[in-house]
């Protein structure tokens, strides 16, 4: 006989108040990553998300307190969903560790554009000038940098592993991020090289990198 939860109420099991919870969390994070990708980080306000989730602005802070916590969760939450996207178009990719490679870096700079991705980088640069947030990045940076490795084992397999791999990615990253954040400024996008250019010095270095460590 199968085994169900929660009370039977007019033929449908209610959920339990955990799920319930787990629900509003997720309300709220999706409300919040969409008032991103359409408003922007500096627009993007509890009383907003609330809004957006059908909720009291005091049900969002219930479960985060504080904008800032709220906003760490939601990136945190879009890294992770873009991430197990990337695995599971990439992880059965064939071809030789290079060429598996520059499928990565292709996959990151292309991610780079995407609207939610950038708004993490505009979180990342805002957290600077703001206390509050500068206050909870560094876990988040820890959190992204994880989520990265975690993909790039998933997708390039024990390459990842080798001596000094998670240098280069996270040398790698940050070239993408300070080429984005560099194109984001009007009067310094024409210092920012064609993509073609930053590629080849990307995949240079990891020419470099895999030719100095044992297999």
């Amino acid at each position: 006989m199968p085994v169900t939860t929660g009370n039977i109420k007019g033929g449908r099991v209610a959920r339990t108040r955990a799920e319930q919870r787990e629900d509003t969390r997720t309300a709220v994070l999706d409300a919040t990553i969409a008032s991103l990708i359409e408003n922007g980080h500096a627009a993007t306000t509890t009383r907003g998300v609330a809004e957006r989730a059908g909720l009291s602005q005091g049900a969002v802070q219930h479960y985060y307190p504080t904008r800032a916590e709220l906003l760490d969760a939601a990136l945190r939450r879009l890294a992770d969903q873009t991430a197990q996207a990337v695995v599971e178009t990439y992880s059965t990719g064939t071809g030789s560790d290079r060429e598996r490679v520059g499928v990565l870096v292709d996959e990151l700079w292309t991610l780079a554009h995407v609207a939610p991705v950038s708004v993490a980088f505009e979180f990342l640069a805002a957290a600077r000038t703001d206390p509050e947030m500068a206050a909870t990045v560094a876990h988040l940076v820890e959190h992204l940098e994880e989520t990265v490795f975690s993909v790039a084992r998933q997708v390039l397999g024990g390459l990842a592993d080798r001596p000094g791999g998670r240098d280069w990615m996270r040398i790698t990253v940050i070239t993408i991020a300070g080429v984005l954040l560099t194109a984001s400024v009007p009067s310094a996008a024409s210092l920012v090289p064609d993509w073609r250019i930053v590629r080849r010095h990307i995949m240079t270095s990891f020419d470099t990198w895999s030719a100095d460590v044992p297999e």
